[in-house]
């Protein structure tokens, strides 16, 4: 099975000289919502012969009468050069797809009559009215092309679904592939080798917005049978084969960096083994490997075997992590990141172990019958010079113990409560004095130095690994296929 989906645009045909142009146009008047057309434009002002254009609504009006006598009147460029590429090897009258797919656009529900009456309105560059030009076409270059060819309307219903509107277009075309296109290649019968099961699709015709879409749809719905014709700017008759495993690859680096951006670094590692499966890794890839399996131990608060990998190659961090107290700045920055994420249970727990973890492990007699809430005096004698500690005995971790014996949910509002904050920036304020105190209190050299942190984020050695990450995977470039 072999299909061709092909996008259709406002320059598919153009007229190869005017001398009809004006008597054929007059003839029609009475078919056109707007008398602004009488004449044509030429394509290049010093060569007559690279032909003209005309809004293709109105070409297609004009010269559908016309087409038994003046089909020669007009050319087509990019069909030519794509229909010689897909060509029969064995017979120049025929092609080797066994299906043809002519997507036309139509916006007849978009636009007002009085929009219509302006020559400019993007309702004149629909190419519904040039489906009997291009029957025409493939019954007289390919007389031998005995199958299907489907012509399939992109028709939107309204006025905000315009066809240059980006985020409407991908839903339409979604539809269409979804509803129709579908549909008609499940009914095609698939060759047994699987080398023939092509779907060719060429996307250059149309606005940005519908050649973007067609590039999305189509990937997403038949993956790897997916081969790209793309003619060359300057010279039409070129066409290049572009695979579909080049768009996808993009495309999942493109969704890499997304993840990266929810800080997702499992899904980031996962696609790139895939981009990087069956192959040496490259230097840069090498990187973006440690770095991504850094940040998963991070992430899943295996403090310990981040700080072995990280401290291999940064000194900063092997001093940091030489100091008894440097996970609590982790797990605090930790607890920030679920909050970025939306995963506010997950928060409340990281938050408070930032805390009680460096209580419990300045608790030298090992009180562990104690609660929290009384290890604070044990362990902090002068725990009343800290605003932050005063709220973290006294209310925080009664809070915590409500909201941790509780299966529901958390809110964002919650997370601030439990602390006595009310808003993002004074929450990690609370949880970050409340680490900066206890340290400072128990640890002199800490103290005396200029090490307190005034952000979460810059307390943590992860930060500088994401934005490590970010910088490699931003300028990485995928390597085409040897």
């Amino acid at each position: 099975m072999s299909i061709w989906i092909v996008t259709t645009g406002n320059s598919d045909v153009i007229i190869k000289d005017d001398h009809n142009w004006s008597k054929f146009h007059d003839q029609a008047l009475d078919k056109l919502e707007c008398w602004d057309f009488g004449s044509v434009n030429r394509i290049d002002p010093s060569d007559k012969t690279a032909g003209y254009t005309i809004a293709a609504r109105v070409l297609g009006i004009v010269y559908q009468d016309q087409l038994d006598d003046h089909f020669n009147d007009l050319s087509f460029p990019l069909l030519d050069g794509f229909t010689e590429h897909l060509k029969s090897k064995n017979d120049s009258k025929n092609l080797i797809v066994d299906k043809i797919l002519v997507i036309l656009t139509n916006q007849k529900n978009v636009f007002k009559p009085n929009e219509i009456e302006d020559s400019k309105c993007p309702y004149w560059q629909d190419t519904c009215t040039l489906k009997p030009i291009f029957e025409k076409y493939f019954t007289t270059n390919f007389p031998n092309f005995k199958k299907q060819i489907e012509y399939l309307e992109l028709t939107p219903d309204s006025p905000d679904e315009g066809l240059d509107n980006w985020d409407k277009c991908l839903l339409l075309v979604n539809s269409l592939f979804q509803q129709k296109i579908t549909d008609i290649i499940s009914k095609t019968e698939k060759k047994k080798n699987d080398k023939h099961n092509k779907i060719f699709v060429s996307h250059q015709a149309g606005t940005p917005a519908i050649s973007s879409a067609i590039q999305f749809s189509s990937l997403a719905k038949f993956e790897n049978e997916v081969e790209f014709l793309v003619s060359n700017q300057y010279k039409r008759e070129k066409i290049l084969t572009i695979s579909s495993s080049n768009y996808l690859k993009g495309l999942k680096l493109q969704e890499a960096k997304e993840l990266l951006d929810r800080y997702d670094y499992l899904g980031v590692n996962k696609i790139f083994a895939e981009l990087c499966k069956n192959k040496s890794l490259t230097e840069k890839e090498q990187k973006i490997k440690d770095l991504l399996a850094m940040a998963i131990q991070w992430n899943n608060a295996n403090f310990d075997d981040f700080a072995k990998a990280r401290s291999i190659t940064n000194g900063d961090a092997k001093k940091r992590t030489q100091e008894w107290w440097w996970t609590s700045y982790e797990a605090g920055y930790l607890a920030v990141i679920r909050f970025r994420q939306g995963n506010y249970v997950e928060t409340s727990f990281h938050s408070f172990r930032a805390v009680e973890g460096l209580l419990r492990y300045l608790d030298k007699n090992k009180y562990e019958y104690k609660g929290i809430h009384d290890l604070v005096e044990i362990v902090l004698p002068n725990w009343q010079s800290s605003d932050d500690i005063k709220i973290f005995k006294n209310f925080a971790s009664r809070e915590r113990n409500n909201l941790f014996h509780n299966l529901q949910g958390l809110e964002e509002k919650e997370v601030f409560k439990a602390w006595n904050t009310s808003d993002y920036t004074t929450w990690q304020n609370r949880v970050l004095g409340c680490i900066n105190f206890i340290i400072s209190e128990s640890d002199q050299k800490f103290a005396k130095s200029d090490q307190k942190f005034t952000k979460l984020q810059d307390s943590s050695l992860m930060s500088s690994v994401h934005e490590e990450l970010k910088t490699a995977i931003n300028n990485y470039e995928l390597q085409a296929p040897s």
